[in-house]
């Protein structure tokens, strides 16, 4: 195996242990219903390293086809994990779990669109192994645009949330947060410019599953 493609896997296999890991912070959250509803969007996201290693396979095409909406899945999971997470950290009276949903119902549908409807086709990628996704342009123009409004709204609500806070662990916590969304922001951007590097969004989501997972234990700490 070459080099690459086993740094690859191995990237792949550290990326699901970690969703793993901030799957569990979940515990934290009330109520039931979201704990469960982030439970659901963390194995789902999961599904996505799952079928990134399927898709090195030579007969992935063939196989695996029908996992094409598993590759989106951070898409979905990540962003609703912020949002909660910026939630659980803050806890404003005035903010309820089904207020904070139907607020993110827009981007939830925008998102969902994508993964169930956007058209995808599978081609080779020789740069690490096996293949790889490309969404349609109208689909790929859609889902960047949804992700630029979602990113820039996400930090500046969390920086102006951290200029009116003086607790210093929900601060940290939020310029984690705002470090792990500007770095999926710079992914974004590095793809829309046509640039590659090993694999766009895999090291940036990396850093959002780890700010995620410390975002959550700090507001179960806390509360």
């Amino acid at each position: 195996m070459e080099p690459a493609a086993a740094a690859y896997l191995f990237l792949l296999g550290l990326a699901a242990g970690v969703s793993l890991l901030t799957l569990t912070a979940y515990r934290h959250v009330s109520p039931a219903w979201w704990r469960w509803l982030l439970f659901a969007a963390g194995l789902f996201v999961m599904t996505r390293y799952v079928t990134m290693a399927l898709f090195t396979t030579p007969e992935a095409p063939q196989r695996f086809g029908a996992l094409r909406p598993c590759w989106y899945a951070t898409s979905l999971g990540l962003p609703l994990a912020s949002v909660v997470a910026l939630d659980q950290l803050i806890r404003h009276p005035a903010m309820t779990p089904k207020r904070l949903l139907t607020w993110f119902s827009p981007f939830l549908a925008a998102y969902g669109a994508v993964i169930v409807f956007g058209q995808a086709v599978i081609v080779p990628d020789d740069r690490v192994i096996g293949w790889t996704l490309h969404l349609e342009p109208a689909w790929r123009a859609a889902l960047s645009l949804t992700h630029t409004i979602f990113i820039l709204g996400f930090i500046g609500l969390c920086v102006l949330t951290s200029l009116k806070l003086p607790s210093r662990p929900i601060r940290t916590a939020l310029a984690l947060l705002v470090l792990g969304q500007a770095f999926l922001g710079f992914d974004g951007l590095t793809l829309a410019l046509g640039q590659w590097y090993f694999r766009p969004y895999l090291f940036s989501e990396l850093v959002m599953l780890l700010a995620l997972w410390h975002a959550y234990e700090t507001s179960g700490s806390l509360s």
